[in-house]
């Protein structure tokens, strides 16, 4: 089990004194300055910190792509298969919230999981696209990087489904695999087409299997001739294997070597596979016309709107906070904040652009708690300090009466209030006339379990 940190909220040494109060246990990784792993059995999810933000639970060797693919700020990225998220929300955050991070996922039964990472780590600079990654259209382009952590026979995750005692592995029949590199084959050629000149391409599965990993990436290198070149791929202090370059009979280009795989028995965590191609011809960053970095000086203000001046007064938030953000269009049930300058085609349609951050259907507005977790810490009225009980309830939506002492600024009355736990955005209440909160926590996000254990 391991976790990445989010560098805008928390860091491991802070996170790793947080998971002891609640007795859970929890050693930073060599290799990565931003995870930590704890113990098998253990249940991150319920931890109060999971619910605001303050991690994203990731696999150490699912970690790796990002790492090799190496998105830096104002870049223009593309996750071209990107639920449930983990690896979109490794690129924003690299990327420290700047930029653009467009995220396609083809199946609609997926997506409520990258909405919600979304809206939890408060990710301004991600835009969920939902289509097949293979015909995303050439406008949306060009990026500056585009990673294809392609659907795949899942044969690195075996151990994990042995553990939880959902099953033996089954086997892939032939049929199966072939389907599977077809389209592994189909989207990695995407990919190039959308890539800019100089641009990087990263390509992963959690499998074994060569046909679904050196032989794709060598069909492709094939096709494509001198135009793609294969990078080094390796990370220092995380023990890799090279691919492959020969099987079953059949020669794959020699530059596949240069390829990793990481075996469960060497480094205790899942199986994958990656390699790091780079697109050929002049190279130069993706421009702001076709929606890439360089957004004009105009852009680099706070986002101008009723709602948003309604936000600044009631909670006292300094208008710093939100600069280099503009809103996304107007209508709909809420207001947008999104990274200025990085701009969409009017078709395709996206999904989402930006972070939910005012509730535009009630008066008056209202705060998501998308926004609560990210500028909870910064109000300086109208926000409350909870204790471990009352966290616990406000997590499970039930009232929590208030003493007015908690207050740790102004209040101005009944009204939505900004709540925190030991210092971090936890969400919305609603402070009603008897003096009580009244939980204004997502009914998604509500578990059984959710915010046990609270201490700390």
């Amino acid at each position: 089990m391991s976790l990445r940190t989010h560098p805008e909220r928390i860091n491991p040494a802070e996170l790793i004194n947080l998971l002891a109060d609640a007795g859970l246990h929890a050693s930073p990784v060599d290799w990565d300055a931003a995870s930590i792993r704890l113990s098998p059995d253990a249940s991150p999810g319920r931890h109060w910190g999971y619910f605001a933000g303050l991690f994203q639970v990731q696999e150490e060797a699912a970690q790796l792509p990002v790492r090799l693919l190496d998105p830096q700020p104002d870049e223009r990225m593309l996750d071209l298969c990107a639920a449930p998220g983990n690896k979109t929300a490794q690129m924003a955050l690299a990327m420290d919230n700047r930029g653009l991070v467009v995220a396609n996922e083809l199946q609609s039964a997926r997506l409520p999981a990258l909405r919600q990472l979304v809206r939890r780590l408060g990710l301004r600079n991600v835009l969920i696209h939902r289509g097949a990654g293979e015909s995303l259209p050439g406008a949306t382009g060009p990026y500056d990087g585009v990673l294809v952590d392609a659907p795949c026979s899942g044969e690195g995750t075996w151990r994990k489904y042995r553990r939880q005692r959902r099953g033996m592995a089954r086997q892939v029949d032939e049929n199966e695999r072939d389907d599977l590199a077809a389209r592994q084959m189909r989207l990695l050629d995407r990919a190039v087409g959308l890539c800019r000149a100089g641009g990087r391409i990263v390509y992963s599965t959690c499998t074994y299997a060569p046909e679904e990993n050196e032989a794709v990436v060598d069909a492709i290198l094939r096709r494509h001739g001198d135009d793609l070149s294969v990078e080094m791929a390796s990370v220092e202090g995380f023990p890799v294997s090279e691919g492959v370059t020969e099987w079953a009979g059949q020669r794959f280009d020699p530059r596949l070597a240069r390829a990793l795989r990481v075996w469960p028995g060497i480094t205790d965590t899942g199986g994958f596979f990656v390699a790091v191609l780079r697109r050929g011809g002049a190279s130069g960053a993706a421009t702001a016309g076709s929606g890439g970095a360089g957004a004009p000086d105009e852009c680099r203000g706070w986002p101008a709107h009723p709602a948003t001046d309604a936000l600044l007064s009631r909670f006292d938030i300094d208008s710093a906070k939100l600069r280099g953000l503009e809103t996304g269009p107007d209508g709909g049930r809420y207001l947008h904040y999104r990274v200025a300058g990085h701009h969409w085609p009017t078709r395709p349609s996206p999904d989402a652009f930006g972070l939910a951050a005012i509730g535009l259907q009630v008066k008056p507005v209202k705060p998501t708690t998308a926004l609560a977790l990210w500028l909870a810490p910064a109000a300086t009225r109208n926000r409350v300090a909870l204790d471990a009980a009352q966290t616990a309830a406000f997590l499970q939506r039930q009232p929590v009466p208030l003493d007015q002492a908690q207050a740790i600024t102004p209040l101005d009355g009944p009204g939505f209030i900004l709540v925190t736990h030991a210092g971090h955005g936890l969400g919305v209440a609603r402070l009603n006339r008897q003096g009580q909160l009244e939980s204004q926590f997502p009914k998604a996000w509500v578990t059984p379990t959710a915010g046990f254990p609270v201490a700390g």
